[in-house]
């Protein structure tokens, strides 16, 4: 039995050892080398770059709706078409806002449309499938509406898309600069930290990690695996999207400009919602990897470290959570500062923020794993096992 428990501590310490080293590295070296590399630089002619059809799905209607949706017609970028969808009938106050942006950018090469096309259980793609099917250009940037643009981000995507092999460019989801609550910061110290990390990894090893939030796509490459339409059913539309062109050996690049999340109001119940939402789907459509993560977490993975540690070197498990605890905070900070561009403060709000997601993700892990109902924007529906929904309300 002794040698058991020997060999299980010695294992234990090779995993920890190999991938905290390996992900912390990575994801701030890459980090530090990747992002926002690009986002000063004109690195193609104007007269050179090709068209591009901007599609933006709208569900109701929070409060910066208006000023995300306005960077949109303030992009730089010569030669666009904005493609509004609204799922909600054209009195909705959405269509408000989106008339009064009209009215103001006379200039800007835009059409709306209302309603959608049912295609399948995915409410995104039923809303955005006219504007789709209509899109002038070859590329498309798909883009919610919670995500505030800068004036040259337009440019940046379409610069990895030089090479006719790369069929998508994704951005790193975050959270924008303005943080005037609790629950915000902590989206983005989430955003910032955990989700970056495997984020820059996983795409550092070229692996299909492209997260839908905004991302430009060659309509030719999606045609050729089936078509937007043939992922509606499926709420991840990203993953197997991605999935989809990467098994075809299509290159997925990620931009070195992180995508702005600026949504309405954010509580602590938005956020419970979405990881446990999240963590239901990554158990459907990668049932191994989704039931290992708790053991690539700060406490679980640290514990059971301090444990194999004190098991084969008689070190306190106290004092080896102390030291543990602190390194993968300050690496954490240290990567939130990179992506950010600065510092996020104040830091003790950061720490709470950084403290609260540690402790609650094993106990929101565990509330995802228990079910496969899903809720989203107050629709229920089931999800099967590779990812397939079917919608219940």
């Amino acid at each position: 039995m002794e040698t058991v428990v020997t060999t299980a501590a010695v294992i234990m310490l090779a995993f920890y050892g190999t991938y905290t080293l390996v992900a912390h590295g990575i994801a701030l070296g890459f980090g530090k080398r990747w992002l926002h590399s690009r986002q000063q630089k004109d690195t193609t002619a104007a007269g050179d770059l090709p068209g591009v059809s901007i599609i933006k799905p709208i569900v109701g209607c929070d409060k910066n709706l208006k000023a995300n949706l306005e960077t949109f017609f303030q992009l730089s970028y010569p030669k666009c078409e904005l493609l509004v969808c609204i799922a909600e009938p054209d009195n909705s106050p959405a269509m408000s806002v989106v008339r009064g942006l009209l009215g103001q950018y006379p200039t800007i090469t835009a059409k709306v449309f209302v309603g959608g096309e049912v295609v399948g259980v995915n409410p995104k793609i039923n809303n955005i499938m006219p504007a789709y099917r209509q899109a002038q250009y070859d590329l498309i940037w798909i883009c919610d509406s919670g995500i505030a643009a800068l004036p040259n981000t337009l440019q940046e995507l379409v610069s990895h898309m030089t090479s006719p092999e790369v069929a998508l460019v994704h951005q790193p989801p975050y959270v924008g600069t303005h943080v005037n609550s609790f629950p915000a910061l902590l989206d983005k110290v989430y955003f910032g930290t955990q989700h970056l990390r495997v984020y820059l990894v996983a795409n550092y090893f070229g692996q299909n990690c492209a997260n839908g939030m905004s991302w430009l796509i060659r309509r030719t490459a999606l045609e050729g695996v089936g078509g937007l339409a043939s992922f509606s059913d499926y709420l991840a539309e990203d993953f197997t999207i991605g999935k989809a062109l990467w098994t075809r050996r299509w290159k997925l690049a990620m931009s070195t400009m992180p995508a702005l999340q600026n949504g309405g109001e954010r509580t602590l119940t938005s956020y419970q919602a979405r990881m446990v939402r999240w963590g239901r789907l990554r158990a459907t459509m990668m049932p191994w990897p989704g039931l290992l993560e708790p053991f690539t977490e700060c406490l679980v993975l640290g514990l059971l470290a301090s444990v194999a540690t004190s098991h084969l070197f008689g070190v306190g498990v106290a004092w080896f959570m102390v030291v543990h605890v602190g390194v993968w905070l300050c690496s954490d900070l240290l990567l939130l500062t990179i992506i950010e561009g600065g510092v996020v403060g104040p830091l003790w709000k950061v720490l709470g923020a950084w403290t609260l997601r540690e402790v609650w993700t094993f106990l929101l892990f565990l509330e995802g794993v228990w079910s496969r109902e899903v809720v989203w924007r107050g629709t229920r529906y089931r999800l099967q096992m590779g990812g397939k929904a079917v919608k219940l309300d």
